[in-house]
């Protein structure tokens, strides 16, 4: 069994490693983190052999690592780091995912009026508007057939 900076060595290593696994398959937790120690034989001791100063900070520096690409707000990374709560996380999570559906209906629905309000003014005027107009509208007056009409 592993003591001192070797074991510390070895628990970094794991942490590093439950970083690229990510969130969903490794979430870091001082449990899941003695779980996979033991499992791999390197300790056999209870929980508190991840309480030393020095291991709590390993701990928390990747766990925050790891909550990093989900953008969350300070409140909701407290709330998963305290482990208050996992669906707060999974709570965000969703309505990310809702704002986004909504944002998107929002764009279709903005562009579609914009490319009506162009095709007016192109029937109405002698106005050059494609050098005025940002590359993603051009496209989308090209092939005015994807979008959904409202």
């Amino acid at each position: 069994m592993l003591r001192g900076s070797e074991l510390n060595e070895v628990i970094e290593n794991e942490l590093k490693e439950m970083v690229k696994e990510g969130i969903k398959k490794a979430p870091i937790s001082n449990t899941a983190l003695h779980k996979r120690l033991i499992a791999k034989e390197h300790i056999k001791g209870g929980l508190s052999t991840l309480s030393t100063p020095e291991r709590k900070v390993l701990i928390q520096k990747y766990t925050t690592e790891q909550l990093l690409p989900l953008n969350l707000n300070e409140k909701e990374e407290q709330l998963y780091v305290n482990k208050k709560t996992r669906q707060a996380l999974l709570d965000t999570i969703k309505g990310l995912k809702e704002r986004i559906t909504e944002l998107e209906g929002e764009l279709n629905q903005n562009t579609v009026t914009l490319i009506q309000i162009i095709n007016q003014v192109k029937l109405k005027t002698n106005l050059e508007w494609d050098d005025l107009l940002a590359p993603y509208l051009i496209s989308e007056l090209k092939n005015q057939s994807n979008l959904k009409k409202i």
